[in-house]
């Protein structure tokens, strides 16, 4: 008993001998500790909303539409003009960005138990991270957009996602504010799509603005469903993990996929954009009687 008194003291004078901010540290692993062991025992296995095969099933099919995909868009960039090329490539990034995405919850990696027992595929927040950042840069090139603005638009975008990822670890009123701060910046960026970007758009150019008006109302009307998905899903856990997987999976083909074969494929309006004449003048044929000039090759390329 005395060496126990002994060692009890010993431990006490070194933690108060302890500096601030070691003491601090400790305290907060200790409640951290506490915390995940609680965590624990609140999810049982009978709690535990997990995704079954009806989940892997859609899984698998955005898998193989997002690999298809990338590969048809690379096979486009190749062969599109030098000038266009760009736009192509962002899309090959998206969509293969997603393709990984996909392949990883396929394989049952990228996933976490959040506090409300529930199998969360963070996995997708890095993929939302990287594309919807790139669809925002494809968006400000067509308007023609300076690199400041582009700047500002895609760090709020990450900010909106990251905010997203953290209501979906939370619980209580901590997951409706973080969700409430990521729909603060949410609701900007869809008036800069809508409304800011349009104001860019050269308006003597009819089909830029055609293309620009289809590819942002797609972006628009799909990206304004994931907050609600997010809500009956994430956040109350109304909806299964299966169905929630179902939705996601549409939007993310109808933002992706849609939203870049309507793009890539306004042939006028990316051409309108680059300057890039599709065809060569047509030449007045000569009349009857006059010599033909012989023309260079490079006028008829």
């Amino acid at each position: 008993q005395v060496q126990t008194s002994v060692r009890a003291a010993q431990r006490a004078n070194m933690a108060m001998s302890m500096p601030p901010m070691r003491l601090t540290a400790l305290l907060f692993l200790c409640l951290v500790w506490m915390d995940a062991s609680s965590a624990v025992e609140v999810c049982k296995v009978v709690d535990l909303q997990l995704v079954t095969q009806t989940g892997e099933f859609f899984l698998a099919v955005s898998f193989l539409i997002m690999g298809v995909t990338t590969v048809a868009f690379v096979l486009m960039a190749f062969k599109a003009a030098h000038e266009k090329r760009k736009f192509y490539f962002i899309m090959c990034y998206v969509t293969a960005i997603s393709t990984f995405a996909y392949y990883a919850m396929l394989s049952g990696q990228g996933w976490l138990i959040t506090p409300n027992c529930r199998q969360l595929f963070y996995v997708r927040y890095v993929d939302w991270f990287f594309t919807t950042s790139l669809i925002f840069l494809n968006l400000g090139l067509i308007v023609g957009a300076d690199t400041g603005l582009n700047i500002a638009i895609i760090a709020a975008d990450m900010l909106m996602i990251f905010g997203g990822f953290m209501a979906s670890i939370s619980s209580g009123h901590i997951k409706w504010l973080w969700f409430s701060l990521s729909l603060l910046i949410f609701a900007p960026l869809v008036y800069t799509m809508l409304r800011g970007y349009r104001s860019l758009v050269d308006r003597s150019n009819p089909s830029v603005v055609e293309m620009y008006s289809k590819v942002a109302w797609i972006a628009a009307i799909t990206w304004g469903l994931y907050p609600l998905v997010f809500i009956f899903s994430e956040g109350t856990g109304d909806w299964s993990p299966n169905f929630e997987i179902m939705i996601y999976a549409v939007l993310d083909i109808m933002s992706k996929v849609v939203f870049g074969f309507v793009l890539l494929l306004s042939h006028d309006g990316l051409d309108r954009i680059t300057n890039f004449k599709s065809f060569a003048p047509i030449r007045e044929a000569p009349s009857y009687g006059t010599q033909m000039t012989k023309a260079p090759v490079e006028s008829y390329i």
